[in-house]
């Protein structure tokens, strides 16, 4: 059975996640309480209008500011503004959707996220 992987754009709107992505150069949008709902509610239209089995249908998430804060709400933005060498003012207003990083910020920011996410693969937790 081959995986088909999509980009998915996933931003934030009125207390929802939104997702959008284009397939056979059809655009597909869907909104949801949460990531997980938007998935079904895309691979059930999928499933309708291309006839894709939903089990085949892996997503590649791209997310918005607001939606990744939103999504990734543990992460302590004041020690993540600190590890991309951004403010931390500047880093909340990525947040709230106020402002959009530049380039350069983004990158800085994607660094910090991938350094702490090879942190955490190497991480166990032990039971005394």
């Amino acid at each position: 059975m081959n995986t088909l992987k999509l980009d998915l754009l996933i931003s934030r709107e009125n207390n929802n996640y939104k997702g959008s992505l284009s397939y056979k150069n059809n655009p597909l949008t869907q909104s949801a309480p949460s990531i997980h709902g938007v998935e079904t509610q895309l691979k059930k239209l999928l499933w309708e209008f291309e006839s894709l089995d939903p089990d085949t249908v892996e997503f590649n998430h791209y997310y918005q500011c607001p939606a990744f804060f939103s999504e990734f709400a543990i992460l302590n933005r004041e020690q993540l503004a600190i590890s991309a060498d951004i403010g931390k003012a500047r880093l909340e207003a990525f947040s709230s959707g106020k402002e959009k990083p530049t380039a350069e910020e983004a990158k800085r920011l994607e660094k910090a996220l991938q350094e702490l996410a090879a942190r955490l693969l190497k991480t166990s937790l032990i039971i005394p």
